[in-house]
């Protein structure tokens, strides 16, 4: 359990406050839920990906589906997954990994209304994420995007939770007001903005959000619940750089030279890179 009392209070409290929506003032009927489309891209993750379809698995709700977008696999993962032997899920294959490529082809194969994209490693914080969520589209009359809260988590430091309102402004400083793994897309937002930009390694979420906002017209309902969890052990130094360069090219592309000025004036990101730096050369020091 975090140390943080503000994320313990959200995750204590969460069974009691959904139970309260839900139990005590049933809204709807099972019938009644959209069907959800979870697409799941995979690569070498045996060790990991079994906790993440275990937590959609295990959700307390009616009407969902599981893909799997394996990038040619050499470990045992697709043995993993192919052990749950669960009518839910299917199997996809691709010959090589690239992510946004991986999350295109789960969008194509996909039968839901919603989209979420989860990656091996994350996993929803409680068995009525799906449910709350989509209460959430319903009483909305089925939005363009419903959102949560994330809980950041890197093995070292205290989680965070994200979770900013969508907007412009937040947007042009370079943020997102939470993870793409928070984030359930109605399936005709891809038939009007396009689906995922294949050009980037780890902004493509960013850049979705940036064309779903400038879009227009297109409506948002939103929970500060913290509803999923973020995996960010494996960030890499190489990460972080690949992470700033796509940034900063999106923000040039969308909102011009003067918010990545301001961008670059604000940002965090020379500090993050100069830090693993200075620990690849602490660490090869120890290691002699």
């Amino acid at each position: 359990m975090p140390k943080n009392p503000k994320i313990r209070r959200q995750l204590n409290t969460f069974n009691s406050i959904w139970q309260k929506l839900h139990y005590s003032n049933p809204q709807y009927m099972d019938y009644e839920f959209p069907k959800v489309s979870v697409i799941i891209p995979a690569y070498n993750c045996a060790q990991i990906i079994d906790l993440t379809i275990k937590s959609v698995i295990d959700q307390d709700y009616p009407n969902f589906e599981i893909i799997i977008i394996d990038g040619g696999s050499t470990d045992r993962t697709l043995e993993v997954v192919k052990g749950f032997n669960n009518e839910y899920i299917h199997i996809h294959s691709v010959s090589r990994f690239q992510r946004y490529e991986m999350l295109n082809k789960g969008i194509t194969h996909s039968s839901g209304t919603y989209i979420n994209c989860m990656f091996p490693g994350d996993f929803y914080v409680n068995q009525y994420t799906l449910r709350t969520m989509m209460q959430i589209a319903l009483s909305a009359d089925l939005p363009s995007l419903v959102f949560c809260g994330t809980l950041l988590r890197d093995g070292i430091k205290e989680p965070k939770i994200l979770y900013r309102h969508l907007s412009l402004k937040v947007l042009r400083k370079g943020q997102q007001p939470t993870s793409l793994q928070s984030c359930w897309i109605h399936h005709d937002v891809f038939e009007k903005i396009g689906k995922f930009n294949t050009h980037y390694q780890l902004r493509g979420g960013f850049d979705l959000m940036c064309r779903y906002s400038l879009y227009g017209g297109l409506r948002t309902k939103s929970t500060s619940h913290v509803l999923t969890d973020y995996d960010l052990r494996h960030v890499t130094r190489k990460m972080v750089i690949v992470h700033f360069r796509e940034t900063l090219y999106i923000l040039w592309k969308y909102f011009g030279m003067k918010a990545v000025a301001k961008w670059l004036f604000i940002q965090k990101d020379f500090y993050r890179i100069f830090r693993l730096w200075g620990r690849s050369i602490k660490s090869a020091f120890l290691k002699k």
